[in-house]
């Protein structure tokens, strides 16, 4: 599906969680994304190579509240309008650049997000914050003669 020829570009304006597997995949396409610019996402989403919009957060309305799922206090981001609708135009108007911009996500994306990149990561994390743990050794004692006590 995101690689099928009327498929310009994603548009993901998420209002909660927005890690989404389907964005990360969608990243690796090199078309253009157009995202919020709040939640999981931006930590594997370049703001040099996609197009991400601000805006405010929000009270969760009450008529979504879920127990122990979506609470009261909570916020949802809410997009600004005029942001993208000046998106939608950018990527309507300048395609080319925007696809460029794509390929350079997918290139950003492909470097620094696979799980060989990842496991290098965290075994840098993990040698730099774990104590060296002691390794079992072999015991070796002296020969010791011990003489013998003459009892009276």
């Amino acid at each position: 599906l995101y690689n099928h020829p009327k498929v310009k570009a994603m548009v993901c304006l998420t209002k909660g969680e927005g890690f989404g597997r389907p964005l990360l995949e969608f990243s690796i396409t090199g078309k253009p994304i157009i995202a919020s610019r709040w939640s999981g996402h931006v930590d594997f989403l370049n703001e040099e190579f996609t197009l991400l919009i601000g805006g405010t957060l929000t009270p969760v309305h009450k008529s979504a509240v879920v127990k122990d799922t979506i609470l009261e206090e909570g916020k949802w981001f809410t997009p600004d309008d005029s942001e993208v609708a000046a998106a939608y135009k950018n990527i309507h108007s300048k395609y080319k650049k925007y696809i460029e911009l794509g390929k350079r996500q997918a290139y950003f994306v492909k470097s620094n997000f696979t799980l060989q990149h990842m496991n290098e990561v965290l075994d840098k994390v993990l040698d730099d914050n774990l104590p060296v743990f002691p390794k079992q050794t072999e015991l070796n004692l002296p020969n010791l003669t011990i003489p013998k006590l003459k009892l009276k």
